[in-house]
């Protein structure tokens, strides 16, 4: 029965890790979420492996692990990989390092991002500025504003959102 499994993982692999990046938005944490899941599941007992597999609910069974698991704050895969990016000083997903070769095209891209943040709503202009202009921590903004840490972090991610938009950073 494992070699039947296995077979159909590999063969539906692609389609789990779409399925994993559609929750995560984002191609790696798709699969560290991916792998954990598959490990979970691989060590489960066969008895229950098969009855998951023979209902033909194996799909719907992983991508559900993805879900919970990179959404509930009390799962293995939250306290070890996504509450170190909720930390007091986390990076925005697009800045990388500056290279020489990228110079121009970084201050392409700030020039962007300087011009369009005025035009955001003023509610995402306060809380980009405030984090990444005047460096406030999140607990510097939840003190200030009264709001919490986890709606900050969502709707800073938001504006960034927003940000890339109107400057097509991808």
């Amino acid at each position: 029965m494992d070699k039947e499994i296995n077979g159909w993982i590999e063969m539906n692999y692609k389609r789990l890790h779409s399925n994993a990046c559609r929750i995560t938005s984002h191609k790696e944490k798709g699969y560290d979420i991916l792998h954990q899941c598959l490990m979970e599941f691989l060590s489960y007992p066969d008895e229950k492996k098969e009855r998951i597999f023979k209902q033909g609910k194996l799909e719907n069974y992983i991508t559900m692990c993805v879900n919970i698991q990179y959404k509930s704050v009390s799962s293995p895969y939250h306290r070890i990989h996504r509450k170190q990016g909720m930390k007091e000083d986390e990076y925005m997903d697009w800045k990388h390092d500056i290279e020489d070769n990228e110079y121009s095209l970084y201050n392409i891209k700030c020039d962007c991002i300087f011009n369009n943040i005025s035009q955001l709503h003023f509610y995402y202009r306060a809380l980009l500025e405030k984090k990444f202009l005047e460096g406030y921590t999140y607990q510097m903004l939840h003190e200030h504003y009264r709001i919490s840490k986890n709606s900050l972090i969502k709707d800073i991610k938001v504006g960034i959102e927003m940000l890339k938009q109107k400057c097509e950073i991808r």
